[in-house]
């Protein structure tokens, strides 16, 4: 039955057929919002104390802290009460469950943080001090996005919720992507995200460094998982855990390279605008899932963007390091298949004759069609390319990091762009750090055991880069991977990211005969932007027409 769906033609049925009987059901459209844990650390207290209302728990006691502010080891502030706005929600929704909140108060809701303490002492005038030892939990209130968006589409209410929604069950059902990566917690698997995104011919085979913030160790072992579970062949040359021991209540990231970056000082934009003028910078300003959609429409082939402005502090580091949370978008996925379709009966033997084109031309082709995430600093010699991030997946965000060289930024201001093509990706939030970088420790480590679905032992397929990679060539292959968790240095904390070398092939069996007017118009620079627009036009209207039909 699950094969049935995945055919195209009858994921679209499907998809229309739900939309139009949903589209009928006019409910009012409804938000919600839930809470997820945050750690405790003065780097994140700190970070929330510059921007988010503070709601207290003690027992059956709730009260508001007021300016509030870290001192050394103490959270500090004024203590109060709630006024009538919060007091509807101050009681934060627990055990992954959702509430609702009004639209009207969605600037309140979605800037809180709920804190649990077991003791704190009061001083004259209502001043107290919490010590952070005292702090048993963080909850961020964030919106439920999925919750949210349902809630929307039954409404009928928003055209392109609408549109995405489609896009949405049509992807499920036909998705292509990379080897899904998962990591044990001690108590179960959970899903990372996606390994080596956008390697899909032999030439571009890349390095992946993936953060693992939800691994965990069990019995002195860290576990994950390596999987494929979609009409792809997927090839892994090195699957190696890398830990790095740092500094505690510092953050660590790797960039694109394999290098090594702390985060301790972390600064939200003073501005964002996109290239129409538009103001996104509350958007950024914290991952909540209230994400940049690069979803302007800019004429012809433009690339979508937003300039993202920060502080110079006199004594900056350089380089610098700017973090973005981000993901590509499933119109992405979409739009490549539409892309791939033109090919009929041809598309694999275009596959084939792709392997044999330099990675350099592949890759010039990706960054003609504004595909990576692109970033550039401006200098005294006007803007400068410093990165061009590759895909990572459209089924989970990703905490990114790009050094910036700031040598020659001069003034008390560093501006930023990160362009891409028309909703290409998803951005959540961005943060510059000027801070001096902390010592590190970093460690590597092989597989201890490799053992496939069929428990052979693949150790030997991904220790190194020697060009003798894992095959998983079908779906429903995978690989558990074992590794040692050896103790922390004394005084740090550990932060751990999954090491993958790879690409991967997509099996296609379309039909007929090639468009070739149309494929050779994609040899155009910024022709994929242009098709998305076209695409997005052409579903809208689709929408449109069919919400108008009784």
């Amino acid at each position: 039955m699950l094969r049935l769906f995945r055919r195209r033609p009858v994921a679209r049925a499907v998809a229309w057929l739900t939309l139009l009987a949903l589209l009928p059901v006019h409910l009012s459209c409804q938000s919600f919002y839930r809470t997820r844990g945050k750690e405790i650390s003065t780097s994140s207290l700190t970070a929330l104390a510059s921007s988010k209302v503070f709601i207290l728990h003690q027992g059956n006691l709730t009260w508001q802290l007021i300016s509030p502010r870290l001192n050394g080891d103490m959270l500090e502030g004024v203590k109060g009460e709630l006024y009538p706005t919060l007091a509807q929600y101050d009681n934060a929704p627990l055990d992954g469950k959702s509430k609702r909140y009004k639209m009207v108060d969605s600037k309140v809701v979605l800037n809180l943080v709920h804190v649990y303490i077991s003791d704190y002492q009061l001083h004259d005038s209502q001043q107290v001090s919490i010590p952070i030892s005292s702090i048993q939990r963080i909850d961020l209130v964030e919106k439920d996005t999925n919750k949210t968006t349902a809630s929307y589409l039954l409404g009928g209410t928003a055209i392109t919720v609408g549109v995405l929604a489609v896009i949405a069950i049509i992807i499920a059902l036909t998705k292509s992507s990379c080897p899904f990566v998962y990591a044990s917690d001690g108590q179960g698997y959970h899903f990372v995200g996606e390994a080596y995104g956008g390697a899909i011919f032999a030439p571009l085979e890349r390095d992946d460094y993936m953060p693992l913030p939800q691994l965990r160790p069990q019995d002195g072992e860290y576990r994950l998982k390596l999987t494929n579970e979609l009409k792809e062949r997927q090839y892994t040359d090195v699957a190696e855990l890398w830990v790095v021991d740092h500094a505690p209540g510092t953050q660590v990231l790797l960039d694109q390279r394999g290098g090594v970056h702390t985060l301790g000082q972390l600064q939200a934009p003073t501005r964002a605008r996109t290239a129409s003028g538009a103001d996104c910078a509350a958007q950024l300003q914290a991952a909540d899932h209230n994400v940049f959609l690069f979803n302007e429409e800019l004429p012809a082939a433009t690339a979508n963007g937003v300039t993202l402005a920060f502080a110079k502090p006199a004594q900056a580091a350089s380089p610098a390091r700017l973090v973005l949370r981000a993901q590509n978008s499933l119109w992405l996925d979409y739009l490549y298949g539409e892309f791939a379709k033109k090919f009929g009966a041809s598309y694999a033997q275009w596959a084939e004759h792709e392997k044999q084109v330099p990675a350099a031309k592949l890759n010039q082709w990706l960054q003609a069609q504004s595909m990576p995430l692109s970033v550039y600093v401006e200098t005294a010699r006007g803007w400068q390319l410093v990165e061009h991030i590759p895909l990572v997946g459209s089924l989970a965000a990703r905490d990114l990091v790009v050094p910036i060289d700031l040598s020659q930024v001069a003034g008390s201001e560093v501006r930023i762009k990160v362009e891409t093509g028309f909703m290409f990706w998803e951005l959540d939030y961005a943060a510059l750090d000027t801070s001096p970088e902390q010592l590190t420790s970093l460690e590597k480590y092989a597989p201890l055991s490799a053992l496939d679905e069929k428990s052979t032992d693949q150790r030997a397929a991904l220790a190194a880069a020697d060009g003798q990679p894992l095959r998983q060539l079908h779906q429903g292959t995978e690989v558990s991977l074992v590794y040692p968790a050896k103790p922390a240095i004394t005084g740090t904390q550990r932060t751990a990211f999954f090491h993958a070398r790879g690409y991967y092939e997509h099996i296609r069996e379309y039909q007929g005969v090639p468009n070739l007017p149309e494929l050779y118009s994609f040899r155009k620079p910024g022709r994929l932007v242009e098709f998305s627009k076209e695409k997005y036009r052409e579903t809208t209207h689709e929408l449109q027409l069919t919400a108008m039909r009784p």
